[in-house]
């Protein structure tokens, strides 16, 4: 066979011809008009404030263009995809926002002092010099005991108001610098109470005028007890309240609580000292519920035994029933026991005449029973 050899003119005579590119690549394309019309985009752009409405019209967008052409569709379904990932967000500031105005009831007045306190001419004399029945004590002790909810700070504001937990406080002491109160730890601190350390302000009213800031001035190291102090603007009615020492407090003896169970502000119930386990606690058996944390136990002549703290629960132990417990005021004697909060000097200051005026009560006491 002969070979056959081609010359490079050949190779180049046989090169296909390039042909002329046109200078406008996009007229060769026809323009397609839009899939999503402007009018459909017109009336679903305002939906996304309301998501569950978006949702259902795009439940019925889906089944309506089920037929259209893919090109149809993935530009639909773009469009509402858009809308659906904006709405999300909207949704979720609305629900941020909403929370953040509506998640407790916002107090009528919120101020650092409480006019009913301090418009008051006097707080009752106690101990009484005789047995009281439950109607004396009742309106006799009620006017000592007042509403408590940690504050909580609103979102997207500095304003402070009360949390979802609703408690009791009871005045120890009035003098004309405020009021040295007492109240649950858990009613001061909220849920994470054991945690808690520092700052912290209590919501307080007397159910009739507003509320004001308290603050926490003093956490017991191992008990659920923390005292509050109370500013006070004006009035110069003074108050003690007297205590019981847990050795003078007697199994079977009669007492009173007050406080606000499940929202029944200032109710009464009445019972007696079940049991005194120790360690300044007492178990009793006067009905208590939440609400009523933090509220005085009260002997019939109006002296203080202790600070309602907690119950057993029914739905975690169904055989317990009745079972209520407090801390014993003795708790509130023993300095050393306490770990102060800030550099309040004045309400500290307080808190000291509180149980140094306690402590020559009982040398009194003892002396004239001798």
């Amino acid at each position: 066979m002969d070979r056959i050899v081609i010359t490079e003119q050949e190779i180049g005579r046989a090169e296909t011809p390039v042909l002329p590119v046109a200078s406008d690549p996009q007229g060769l394309q026809p323009r397609l008009p839009d899939p999503v019309p402007l009018w459909a985009r017109l009336v679903l752009a305002p939906l996304i404030l309301v998501l569950p409405l978006l949702c259902l019209a795009s439940l019925i967008l889906r089944v309506t263009t089920r037929k259209r052409t893919p090109r149809e569709l993935k530009a639909w379904w773009s469009y509402l995809l858009t809308l659906l990932i904006v709405s999300g967000f909207v949704s979720t500031l609305l629900v941020i926002v909403s929370f953040s105005l509506s998640w407790a009831p916002a107090p009528d007045v919120v101020g650092v002092a409480l006019s009913g306190l301090d418009e008051r001419s006097h707080f009752p004399a106690l101990p009484a010099p005789s047995t009281m029945s439950g109607v004396e004590l009742s309106s006799t002790l009620k006017p000592l005991v007042l509403l408590a909810s940690p504050a909580t700070r609103r979102w997207f504001s500095h304003s402070e108001t009360m949390s979802g937990i609703l408690g009791a406080a009871l005045i120890l002491q009035a003098d004309s610098h405020g009021y040295l109160l007492a109240t649950a730890r858990h009613v001061a601190d909220g849920e994470d109470w054991r945690a808690h350390h520092g700052a912290q302000k209590v919501m307080v009213s007397d159910g009739m005028n507003g509320w004001a800031a308290a603050e926490v001035i003093a956490r017991h190291r191992q008990l659920d007890i923390a005292l509050l102090w109370l500013q006070r603007r004006e009035g110069s009615a003074d108050f003690r309240q007297p205590v019981a020492s847990y050795r003078s407090v007697e199994t079977g003896e009669q007492i009173f609580v007050i406080g606000h169970p499940e929202g029944l502000n200032f109710s009464v119930s009445n019972g007696i000292v079940s049991r005194m386990p120790g360690n300044d606690v007492l178990q009793i058996s006067a009905p208590v519920s939440p609400g009523n944390s933090g509220g005085p136990v009260y002997d019939e002549y109006g002296n203080l035994l202790g600070v309602v703290t907690s119950k057993v629960d029914r739905s975690l132990d169904p055989e317990a029933e009745n079972l209520n417990f407090a801390v014993s005021t003795e708790a509130l004697l023993h300095e050393s026991d306490w770990e102060l909060v800030g550099g309040a000097s004045t309400a500290q200051n307080g808190y000291l005449d509180f149980i140094h005026h306690v402590q020559v009560q009982k040398l009194a006491a003892h002396s004239g029973s001798r």
